[in-house]
């Protein structure tokens, strides 16, 4: 009897050290958390996490997605707020109180400093780099990496997956959700705007160049843009499409006055360089039909170390209203500036401070 009651206390005790395994494994797993980032990449990451830094232009959808309060490191450029990047504006004091484990580029070569990183002990690293260099990144530093990528992109699915997976992994899905579903409401209705034009006059659709896009440096009057996405989102014919290409590219001024756009955007930053150019054959350009017709414009440009998202929503809109002016009767364009602002933003209106700087939607500046 003495042995059968031994041997029954052993399994006991085997039964509940076997529980007490289970429950632990249990533990271990309820306090971990998959994601999914935009390179289809799976990455483990603390259930609860408390602390993000980043890499290239992460800290511009950790915003967006509504978690910048959990960062903890940020890169060289954005502890140095500038206008065209909004996001470090809207947290201009916390971005200059971050110290910074990057320099910060976005498509350039990005030198990272492992060892900061390391030893502030970020729970997630935000990188807008390759996927293969989130991989490494990962691997030199143990620390869990979610890669985004969202290059010259407005309403596609890698920057709603970049959205979204930030907020799954910094634990704001709510307010990234919020974000998501207001980029489907103004795609839509961008796209509704265009179809309904054309649908009412279909000779009326106009085409448009845009210039002096600033690449690897000032541009021009031929510094221009294939398949440009705000142009592309308020269905608007962009001319440089025609050349088969995509993205940035120079062409000449005879090419220009072949395409004869009816609308020009231009950026204003640029504007010596193209009173200059102006200045040596007023003739050519006035025989341009948007010189004839006054329809050259100026809007912020949407590009810098990365997608402004938020101003290339508010470049559509001017775009769109600008072509299919009827179309837009209906819409507060400063209201809808400030609208898109303080949703990317999280409250913070941008609008105004570009205002105040400046920077505006209009008619261009004179040439001469």
């Amino acid at each position: 009897m003495k042995k059968l009651g031994a041997f029954a206390l052993a399994v006991a005790m085997v039964c509940a050290l076997s529980a007490c395994g289970q429950q632990a494994e249990t533990q271990v797993h309820e306090q971990a958390k998959t994601v999914t980032d935009a390179y289809g990449r799976t990455v483990e990451l603390p259930l609860d996490v408390q602390s993000a830094a980043t890499v290239g232009s992460g800290a511009r959808f950790v915003v967006y997605a509504g978690g910048q309060d959990k960062l903890v490191a940020v890169t060289e450029m954005e502890t140095d707020p500038g206008m065209n990047r909004p996001y470090t504006m809207a947290f201009a004091d916390l971005f200059k109180s971050l110290p910074s484990t990057s320099n910060g580029n976005h498509l350039m070569e990005t030198s990272v400093n492992v060892e900061e990183l390391m030893a502030l002990a970020p729970d997630v690293i935000i990188s807008s780099r390759s996927a293969a260099e989130c991989d490494s990144l990962q691997e030199q530093s143990g620390i869990p990496v979610v890669g985004i990528q969202y290059q010259n992109q407005l309403f596609t699915d890698d920057v709603i997956d970049s959205i979204r997976c930030v907020g799954e992994a910094l634990g704001t899905e709510e307010h990234a959700q919020g974000v998501i579903d207001k980029l489907g409401e103004w795609k839509a209705d961008l796209a509704s705007r265009a179809e309904a034009a054309r649908a009412q006059d279909a000779d009326a659709a106009p085409t448009a160049y845009i210039g002096a896009v600033n690449y690897k440096g000032a541009k021009g009057w031929g510094g221009t843009y294939a398949h440009y996405a705000p142009a592309e989102a308020a269905g608007v014919t962009n001319v440089a499409d025609a050349t088969g290409q995509s993205g940035a590219l120079d062409v000449s001024l005879e090419q220009i006055a072949q395409w004869d756009p009816d609308l020009m955007f231009l950026n204003a930053g640029n504007l010596d360089l193209l009173k200059s150019t102006y200045s040596e054959d007023p003739a050519f350009f006035q025989s341009l039909r948007a010189f004839q017709t006054d329809s050259l414009y100026t809007q912020p440009f949407y590009n810098f170390n990365g997608t402004n998202v938020d101003t290339g929503v508010c470049d559509a809109y001017f775009i769109g209203a600008t072509a299919y002016p009827d179309a837009y009767a209906d819409v507060d364009l400063d209201a809808k500036y400030a609208e898109v602002y303080e949703v990317m933003l999280d409250g913070f209106d941008f609008y105004a401070l570009m205002q105040e700087s400046g920077m505006r939607f209009g008619h261009f500046p004179p040439l001469a």
